[in-house]
């Protein structure tokens, strides 16, 4: 019980982040463009959250 109210409180924290950073990149994106080092880097670290959540979700 313990371990899936950490999961839920997790994921859940995950998907925030996922959203605020995908936000980020497209504002970057359009500003920046989206091969600019920048856009590239905020895509890498929603990857990298995207990846954490696949595994949260796959050990429930």
């Amino acid at each position: 019980m313990q371990r899936y109210r950490y999961n839920s409180t997790l994921r859940k924290a995950l998907i925030v982040d996922i959203e605020a950073a995908r936000e980020l990149m497209i504002k970057v994106g359009l500003e920046e463009g989206f091969t600019s080092r920048d856009t590239i880097i905020i895509s890498q670290l929603v990857g990298q959250l995207l990846n954490e959540l696949e595994e949260i979700t796959s050990t429930d």
